[in-house]
């Protein structure tokens, strides 16, 4: 009996077993964020476009840890968000490296890459007299091996095309839009060549560039014509 007295007299603080040196950190909502962004800047190795995946990624996984830096360890998560840094800078570097591969290697040996809103749309039809004519700037393109890329007017067909009118951008050719004259082009496949339609899709095209107006099955008139000799979707939007 004197052995279970001297226990019961003994303060309550000798016999309590709370972790004193326990304390909670808690981590900033940027750090699972900038991590969910590791993955989803995989996507970016589909299209160039998606390279501001890795770019949003890479601000938020910075701030995380800037904020996890300057909170003198009342913050967890600075591993994390530091990896999920430097993965997502990697990925930027590698995605951006084989997307600049593909401009570089899109273009077929000896064609010259035009762009066609800059250096064909943009130059219009300038009035000389009172009556419009050919910029001189696209009078030089004319017989001229070149390279440029655009979006395919719909026809009724959509398999096997010899020929069809390629729009500058979106706009007119996806959504119903009748294309002002300077921002299409008639291509005419070459050697028996046929392609089928790509809705919505930036295709490329190269070929011997002709300024001669003309009416086709599209209803439209065309200026400019071109003599296809290559055709692919394009493996960049710029």
């Amino acid at each position: 009996m004197s052995v279970v007295r001297e226990m019961m007299s003994e303060p309550l603080s000798q016999t309590q077993f709370v972790d004193d040196t326990f304390q909670y950190q808690p981590m900033p909502p940027l750090v699972p964020i900038s991590m969910a962004f590791v993955c989803l800047s995989l996507l970016a190795g589909l299209s160039d476009l998606l390279l501001i995946i890795p770019m949003v990624g890479i601000v938020l996984s910075f701030i995380g840890y800037y904020q996890i830096s300057r909170s003198r360890g009342e913050l967890s998560g600075g591993v994390l968000a530091l990896s999920s840094l430097v993965l997502m800078l990697l990925i930027f570097i590698a995605f951006a490296s084989l997307h600049l591969h593909s401009y570089a290697t899109e273009v077929p040996v000896g064609y010259s890459r035009v762009n066609f809103n800059q250096d064909i749309s943009q130059k219009g039809f300038p009035t000389e007299n009172g009556q419009p004519g050919i910029h001189p700037d696209v009078a030089k393109l004319a017989d001229q091996p070149i390279y440029l890329k655009g979006y395919m007017f719909p026809f009724r067909e959509t398999k096997g095309l010899k020929s069809f009118v390629l729009c500058k951008d979106s706009g007119d050719c996806c959504f119903g839009g009748q294309p002002k004259p300077t921002d299409m082009i008639l291509i005419n496949m070459m050697d028996g060549q046929t392609v089928d339609y790509h809705e919505k899709q930036l295709v490329g095209v190269a070929g011997t560039l002709k300024i001669e107006p003309t009416y086709d099955e599209s209803g439209l008139n065309p200026v400019y014509q071109l003599d296809c000799q290559h055709f692919a979707p394009a493996k960049t939007w710029y």
